[in-house]
């Protein structure tokens, strides 16, 4: 199994059998040795108390020496001494059992034992007892001074073990550019980090589609900008090579209509970049009057009906109020206007209507131009996007649209119109909030 939880249990599993194993057998012979040394003390003590009970250490050993630190003595019945292991020290008569008393200062432990009149009492200092556990104690520093450098140095092995995978995804992040965005490879990692993994790929893949889409905005907006320009440099020059007469005339009108397409493509493209969702701000939201707004548009709007012989009205219903971003607002109306006029044919109607309901207002651009095919209504939202030629445009305006109708939480549909054009309905929440 692919796992960091495996390979780690799996590391510290082991260590623990090795390092137990091993600590196990350097303490049992650490132990061994100091209970060793220990039982050859006793017997060297118990040797000292037979030659002293043979009388054989005045003149020739020196019972005073610090080994000697267990005193025997001997009692008969009739209560005299008749042993003692340290004359020179005649330690007083315990009661039978295990004693714990204080005698010239000191701490002692005694054990009484008493058969047939003879009391035996053996004892030795309590500090004796602390020497000898320091002593113990002391070399059991080693296994587990041994113990913890194993521990930590396997552990630290197996942390990077476990960890390498992210140091592997790191350099093969770090390795990631714009011109290379490949996915990262699933095999090599663990099962834990699967999940990091796929998240980063459908970041690179959105990444990937940002950076393509952007190319692709930079080159439809050149071209865009390319065509009225490139008629505006045309026709300026022959503006300036004609004389005044109807030639000179005709190339100024041509100038002002690239000049107004420049400029309108120039609009379209600010309020598309205002509007994009990344680089979009907390607006300022007001108390919006939608009829007012689209009455304003519609006078704005006449004159390029009139000239094709549009019929442009407005029908209203109900109280016609929202709260939203007003400036946002009148593009949408403007944008809507300004597709249906120029795809709807001369002698045309455009129907611009306006309801309410409960918690939202329905705005509605109904015409009776050519209409958009269902399978294309998707597809015309797309900046650039444009069905046909051969009406001028920049391909923006439905774009731009959706973007300001998603921000303010709406909806936006396209529909056949009753008359066989297009309709356009925007549904818009009353409160923002």
């Amino acid at each position: 199994m692919n796992s960091i939880l495996t390979r780690l249990l799996a590391w510290q599993i082991g260590t623990l059998i090795v390092t137990a194993a091993f600590i196990t057998a350097l303490t049992y012979q650490l132990s061994w040795s100091q209970f060793s040394r220990d039982r050859d003390r006793s017997l060297e003590q118990i040797a000292w108390a037979v030659m002293g009970h043979h009388g054989m250490h005045p003149e020739i050993y020196d019972l005073s020496k610090s080994h000697q630190n267990i005193i025997s003595q001997v009692w008969n019945d009739q209560g005299e001494l008749i042993f003692a292991s340290r004359p020179d020290l005649p330690m007083p008569q315990q009661k039978p059992g295990l004693n714990t008393f204080t005698w010239q200062d000191e701490e002692w432990h005694a054990m009484v034992v008493n058969d047939r009149g003879i009391t035996v009492q053996i004892a030795n200092q309590a500090n004796a007892r602390s020497l000898w556990f320091r002593e113990f104690g002391s070399a059991l520093i080693v296994p587990f001074s041994v113990l913890v450098i194993l521990m930590g140095s396997f552990i630290t092995i197996a942390a990077t073990q476990a960890f390498q995978p992210l140091r592997q995804l790191r350099k093969e992040i770090q390795q990631r550019n714009p011109d290379f965005l490949s996915p990262l490879p699933r095999g090599q990692y663990p099962d834990e980090m699967l999940v990091i993994v796929d998240a980063l790929n459908d970041m690179l893949v959105q990444l990937d589609q940002a950076l393509l889409a952007r190319q692709r905005f930079i080159a439809d907006a050149a071209h865009e900008l390319r065509t009225p320009l490139t008629a505006v440099q045309l026709n300026a020059d022959i503006a300036l090579g004609e004389p005044e007469g109807r030639t000179r005339d005709e190339a100024m009108k041509n100038l002002r209509r690239g000049v107004e397409r420049a400029t309108h493509l120039a609009n379209q493209l600010l309020h598309l970049a205002r509007f994009d969702p990344q680089f979009t701000t907390q607006r300022s939201l007001s108390t919006v009057d939608l009829v007012e707004l689209a009455k304003t548009e519609i006078i704005e709007h006449d004159i390029f009906a009139a000239n094709k012989q549009i019929d442009l009205g407005l029908a209203v219903s109900g109280d016609i109020s929202l709260e939203g971003d007003r400036e946002a607002l009148r593009i949408v109306l403007s944008n809507l206007i300004d597709n249906a006029i120029r795809y709807t044919p001369k002698n045309g109607c455009i129907d611009v209507s306006i309801s309410s309901a409960p918690d939202a207002i329905e705005l509605a651009v109904i015409d009776n131009g050519p209409g958009i095919p269902a399978n294309e209504r998707e597809r015309v939202f797309e900046a650039f996007c444009r069905l046909t030629s051969a009406t001028p445009g920049s391909g923006l305006g439905l774009a731009i649209t959706r973007e300001i109708v998603r921000q303010h939480r709406g909806r936006i549909a396209l529909d056949d119109s009753p008359g066989g054009g297009l309709s356009v309905r925007v549904t818009l929440p009353r409160k923002q909030s």
